[in-house]
């Protein structure tokens, strides 16, 4: 789950300045917001880390974050096993049927901010978010008969991408995303979102399946239309501690009821799910570029 912007598309940051004026994508998240489904549109709350503030500002921010749960120096402190902090929770659906979920995790890692300007160190970071699953990238011609442009230049930090992958071992998804960076200064920005054209494509659709076992086979129902998801990942770098980097992600997403029939799965087996991939992810901002 934390990444899956990137595994929509493996594309590079360009060099904007200012996310809303050079993400259009995720200006849209933020306002009208993302349309989750029939008769629902869910506006992203913006980011927790803005960009500007000095060390005290920073840390002030942080602060507020971690409440009582954590000390600043430990949420802060430099090790690929400190915390991170998740939050889950839900928005008003239209549908009873299809709840909709939304999930923000925050955490702090150490590093070269200018790792971010390395391409190879960026797909480093792209397969680590993967995790398990398989993805592919659409070609412009694939997009043009779909009636779909990119802007001349724009494949630097914008693409479209096809995921496929199982959620919690209870659910297959192949879904059809678009997906745009942007970079400033002080931040890196990716936002995504599952593309509603692609809903009853024939090659990329957006759908779900069931996944149980039976006789100690894997089995699958049948495929469902799915609607709709999407995220931002902001990467802030901050002025003290010294190399540290605020890393945030805010995601909203439909989890119709026949994902879990009901349970809430989220709640028991996402954390960990969460804390292994910001243990891989820190540990990649270790790493640097070209290691």
């Amino acid at each position: 789950m934390l990444s899956l912007v990137l595994s929509f598309a493996a594309i590079t940051p360009a060099q904007p300045a200012g996310h809303e004026a050079a993400n259009p994508l995720y200006k849209g998240l933020l306002d009208p917001g993302l349309v989750v489904g029939p008769g629902t549109r869910i506006k992203f709350p913006a980011p927790l880390m803005p960009d500007g503030l000095d060390a005290a500002g920073q840390k002030a921010v942080i602060q507020k974050l971690i409440g009582m749960d954590y000390s600043y120096e430990e949420f802060t402190r430099k090790s690929v096993v400190a915390p991170n902090l998740l939050k889950i929770g839900e928005a008003k659906s239209a549908d009873p049927a299809v709840p909709i979920r939304t999930v923000d995790t925050y955490f702090v890692t150490y590093g070269d901010f200018k790792a971010t300007e390395d391409d190879k160190f960026l797909d480093r970071l792209v397969s680590v978010g993967k995790g398990e699953g398989k993805g592919k990238s659409l070609t412009r011609d694939e997009l043009t008969k779909r009636g779909i442009t990119l802007a001349p230049g724009d494949e630097k930090r914008e693409g479209y991408g096809q995921v496929e992958f199982d959620f919690l071992e209870k659910v297959r998804l192949k879904l059809t995303g678009h997906a745009m960076w942007s970079r400033g200064a002080e931040s890196v920005l990716a936002a995504a979102e599952i593309d509603s054209r692609f809903r009853d494509d024939a090659q990329y659709p957006n759908e779900w399946q069931s996944l149980s076992k039976e006789g100690g086979q894997q089995k699958l129902g049948p495929a469902q239309k799915y609607g709709g998801a999407g995220m931002y990942l902001k990467v802030t770098k901050l002025t003290e501690p010294v190399g540290a980097i605020f890393v945030e992600q805010h995601i909203v997403f439909a989890e119709p009821v026949g994902w879990f029939d009901g349970a809430n799965l989220l709640r028991s087996k996402l954390p960990i799910v969460v804390q292994t991939s910001v243990r891989n992810m820190r540990r990649e901002w270790q790493k640097g570029p070209g290691k």
